[in-house]
């Protein structure tokens, strides 16, 4: 991978892309305390980044990171098939659409790191471009009024969805003393990327909500994409931002992968998600199961002294 040389500006667009797949997840959060999350999870990247540095993790570390990413890419899998299924009107075996998202996985992770880092850089433009049309479209219809009404399930729901997506972040640190280094003043515009991940998702929260009201939200799987429907009064229009929310998705899923090493082993990484995404062992899990144990990673981190210099 050192060979590939791995821009840190590739790493930072690949966190904020793939952080919009859970980003949009958070659609039934209560924005204020996502706005608080992204505050928190920008705080927990600094000190993340200070004690890391550019050292390698310890193996034991390195190992629950990959199990952990499998689990996550599961429920990223899990989510993106749900979400298709929907739009087919309940059509379609849930089993194949899993099948099929897995397959440019696995090609992806076959594949050198470069790649998909560079390939995540073409993703990044059509996500920016899909959530700047939504926002253009979005904020001249919101009613103001609902963003002051506060969420069901407060910050029960919010902050949990909140470090999830904020977690995007933390899933490059087996492998951050890999990338290239770059001049000292240079070194923390990860956190302002990561920080920009944190005000986006409370902002699409906000447009959630300021275009269906809090209480309907509530009551919506995917209140996002319901928002989005809004937007061209037409359900083709939510069919269209769940299809272009595949690059998110499958940005984070590839992100993810890439904890299990170099070679082979993503596209391994991205077989044994496939696997627990049938087994439906993310769905098993409690709602709030996956952030913390992407809290405890955070926790571990800071603990656990790195593997040596690089």
């Amino acid at each position: 991978m050192k060979s590939e040389r791995l821009s840190p500006r590739q790493l930072r667009v690949a966190v904020l892309t793939g952080g919009l797949s859970a980003g949009a997840a958070a659609g039934r959060g209560d924005w204020r305390w996502l706005l608080l999350a992204a505050a928190l999870g920008t705080a927990a990247g600094w000190l993340l980044l200070r004690r890391v540095g550019r050292r390698p993790l310890r193996p034991v570390l390195n190992g629950l990171y990959g199990a952990w990413a499998a689990l996550l890419m599961a429920d990223v899998l899990a989510r993106a098939a749900g979400r298709i299924q929907q739009g087919l009107g309940g059509r379609g075996g849930a089993g194949w659409l899993l099948a099929l998202l897995a397959v440019p996985l696995v090609w992806m992770g076959w594949g050198k790191a470069a790649a998909f880092f560079r390939a995540a850089e073409i993703l990044w433009l059509g996500t920016l471009a899909a959530v700047a049309a939504i926002l253009l479209l979005g904020l001249p219809r919101t009613d103001w009024r609902w963003l002051l009404e506060p969420a069901a399930g407060s910050w029960r729901e919010s902050l949990p969805a909140g470090v999830l997506a904020m977690s995007t972040g933390l899933f490059v640190l087996p492998y951050l003393y890999k990338v290239e280094a770059e001049p000292e003043e240079g070194q923390w515009r990860g956190l302002v990327w990561l920080g920009a991940l944190g005000l986006l998702t409370a902002g699409l929260a906000a447009l959630t909500a300021g275009l269906l009201s809090p209480a309907v939200a509530a009551e919506l799987d995917e209140p996002f994409f319901a928002a989005a429907g809004l937007l061209g009064d037409s359900a083709r229009l939510e069919g269209l931002v769940s299809a272009l929310w595949l690059l998110p998705d499958l940005t984070l899923a590839g992100l993810l992968a890439r904890t299990w090493g170099e070679g082979r082993r993503p596209a391994l990484a991205a077989l044994a998600a496939l696997a627990l995404a049938l087994s439906g062992a993310a769905e098993a899990l409690p709602p709030r199961a996956l952030p913390l144990g992407c809290c405890a990673l955070a926790v571990l981190t800071l603990i656990l002294p790195p593997g040596g210099d690089k």
